[in-house]
Order: structure tokens, then sequence, then C-alpha cells
């Protein structure tokens, strides 16, 4: 007779039921994905090379109240800090990083970055934030630069047309003083001006463009303007020049001498016209 079996333990059953739910949530060894963990913010320091120089406060303010409200909806990108054990460098996620700072959080959600950290920092920036012009384009030189990459293969990699990377690159032939001023003008206005040569017009119409007082249609009128050559004789200057000659034959040909507030004012004449026909 064989042995009778024993009824199954509900509590064991239980157990088991629970493991095996919690396991279809655990990480599998081999996946293609990386995962977040929470990262401590102490620990995170940002990226010194960060494309993005300028952070605007009253965006993070607004950031800030919106993750407090709907919490961390995407996580940061970090990479291992070599100088800190145990620390991170920000990758991408500087404007989330700041808004955490600012709800004073312990922690933030994070993935590890172990790829082109610099690739993935301007990509993040280029997709997601409004850079300004200048920022785009040095970061775009940058990323030629340290990566030897050709504005064929940038402008494939980031989904632009060669000629929208070469005009973003061109804006850095614009004097650097006038960049960091000239966040507000609009890009296409300042891919014109990287278009002309530097000279006396270039100089005029930055100017102009600081002042706000610059359309890029005015700005290609300008351009279209042949230069300015030196003006031609007005008809009102040539007459007078011919009476004054006359005036001084006719007294020559009165045969008096002249008097001497005449020869004074005659001596000074003529040092102005020796003055202007040596200029």
């Amino acid at each position: 007779m064989p042995p009778s079996r024993r009824p199954a333990s509900p509590v064991l059953g239980a157990a088991m039921s629970a493991i095996g739910a919690a396991s279809d949530g655990l990480v599998p060894g081999d996946s293609r994905f990386r995962h977040s963990f929470e990262a401590p913010l102490a620990r995170i320091r940002p990226d010194p090379d960060q494309p993005r120089k300028r952070f605007e406060p009253a965006e993070i303010a607004a950031l800030a109240a919106t993750m407090a409200a709907e919490g961390q909806l995407q996580p940061v990108l970090l990479r291992r800090d070599p100088e800190q054990r145990g620390g991170w460098i920000l990758v991408a996620g500087e404007r989330r990083w700041r808004a955490a700072r600012h709800n004073g959080w312990a922690s933030l959600l994070a993935i590890e970055h172990g790829g082109d950290a610099a690739l993935a920092a301007l990509l993040e920036n280029l997709q997601r934030v409004d850079l300004t012009p200048a920022e785009e384009a040095r970061g775009l030189q940058r990323l030629l630069d340290e990566r030897g990459m050709s504005q064929a293969a940038a402008a494939a990699l980031l989904g632009r047309s060669p000629a929208e990377v070469s005009a973003t690159l061109r804006l850095l032939t614009l004097p650097a003083e006038f960049l960091e001023r000239a966040g507000t003008l609009p890009r296409n206005l300042l891919v014109e001006l990287a278009r002309l040569e530097a000279g006396p017009l270039r100089d005029r119409l930055l100017r102009q463009a600081e002042a706000g007082s610059l359309t890029v249609r005015a700005l290609r009128a300008a351009r279209a303007r042949p230069p300015a050559g030196p003006r031609p004789p007005s008809a009102l200057r040539i007459t007078l020049l011919r009476a004054l000659a006359g005036r001084l034959e006719r007294r020559k040909a009165e045969g008096r001498p002249l008097a001497e507030e005449e020869r004074d004012h005659l001596l000074a004449l003529r040092r102005r016209i020796n003055a202007l026909l040596d200029f």
C-alpha cells in the first residue's frame, strides 16, 4: 500500500506564491537594460564639461515644484567619479539634480551610464533642453574636437542636415563677447550675422542686433547693398567753387592792390585749399 501523501501546507503554498510573484519583478542577469537606483545627492556633482552653462532660477523652481507634486518621472544619468570613492558625476539631468536640491531631497533616481559620457550629455541637452545657439555651437565643436568626428558624422548622429551643423558651427566665428550677450537673439539672425566677413559692416550690424533693432530682412538688405564708395560731388558744391573762382579772377582783373584784411583771408583760404588737395 503506497504511503499516504500529506496535504500541502497552506502557509508554504502562500510563501511559494509570494516568491514567484516577487521573482517576476527581479532584474534578470542577462538584461540588456541598465536599471535605476537611488543615488545620494551628497555624492553627486555636476560635470564641469557640461555643454549647458546657464540655468535660469525660475526654470529650476518650476521644475522643482513639478517634481515635488508628481515625483521624479525620469532618472538622471550618472558615471562613477574617479576622484571620489562611491561618488558620481552627472552625465545628463543637471536640471533635475538642481531641482531635487531645491526641494531638499536626500537622493535622486539614477541610472549608471558606462558609455561615452560627453556624447550622452550633448545628446541629452540637444534633444531635451533648449541650449542657447552659442552653447549648442560650442558643444558641437567639442564633439568634433574630442571625438575626431566629421561634421557629416555629427549630423547623422544628431539627425540633422550637414548644412544645419555647418551653420551652427559658423556661429563661433562671431566675437566671443558678442555671443556671451546674444543668448536671447533668434538663431536665424545669428546665422545670418555669421555669414558676414569681419569688418565695419558686420560691426555695425552686431551693434544693431544687440540693441534689438536688427531683423533678418534688414540684415540681408544691408549685405546685398553695394559697398559705399566716395560720394560724387554735388552740383551745389561745384557751383559754389566756380563762383569763388570767378570772383577771384574779377578781383585780379581790377588791378588794385589787396588790402591787409583781404590778404589775410586769401592766405587762410590758400592754406585750407592746400590741406584739402593734400588729403
